[in-house]
């Protein structure tokens, strides 16, 4: 009995799996709504936060400077975000069904970029702003009071200051990157038939 089955010809005539373009841009597409969701939802909450501050100031007169100086910082803290997201908006509405694969990927990349730079350097200057408008406003309630209330309020308020350097900030940067790297090699898994 004769076998002529000729293995090599199967292998090379054998049809190699297509990914679903369809689901990768479904996920490209709801990445980018979640992403818009989340930066409409921080410059609300950064804008609320300053306009509190304004409020603070006019209809509870701080007697020190320095409380209005912390004020200041904490709005200049909270503006950093709002302007950062705001900047990001434009990236993410870059990402368009009817665009290219390739725009999409170009967009991906630098929306990359700008997070990266968001996450470390806006994201410490955010902290930092915080940090030294919370004390600076803080003085003029400890110093009308007790140096006892004083000592315990500030060593509230470092406790607090570094529950937020060092467990929040490293969570929130570590918690996006992820989410963001495991995305981006997803899309990169699949960028030569994206690109095609």
């Amino acid at each position: 009995m004769m076998n002529d089955i000729d293995i090599k010809s199967l292998w090379k005539g054998q049809q190699a799996p297509v990914a679903d373009l369809s689901a990768i841009r479904k996920k490209i597409k709801r990445f980018r709504l979640r992403r818009i969701g989340e930066a409409y939802a921080v410059i609300m909450l950064m804008i609320l936060a300053i306009v509190f501050g304004a409020v603070i100031w006019i209809c509870w007169t701080p007697l020190l400077r320095v409380t209005k100086v912390g004020i200041t910082l904490l709005s200049i803290g909270f503006m950093l975000p709002a302007l950062s997201y705001g900047r990001l908006l434009r990236l993410y509405y870059g990402l368009k069904i009817d665009s290219t694969n390739i725009d999409y990927i170009d967009n991906l990349l630098r929306i990359k970029k700008r997070e990266y730079r968001q996450q470390h350097l806006i994201l410490n200057l955010y902290f930092f702003f915080l940090s030294i408008g919370f004390a600076l406003y803080g003085y003029e309630y400890t110093f009308f009071h007790s140096f006892y209330w004083g000592i315990i309020a500030y060593s509230i308020l470092l406790l607090w200051i570094a529950l937020n350097w060092f467990v929040f900030r490293p969570r929130i940067i570590r918690k996006r990157n992820h989410k963001f790297y495991d995305f981006m090699r997803h899309i990169e898994s699949h960028r030569e038939q994206l690109l095609e």
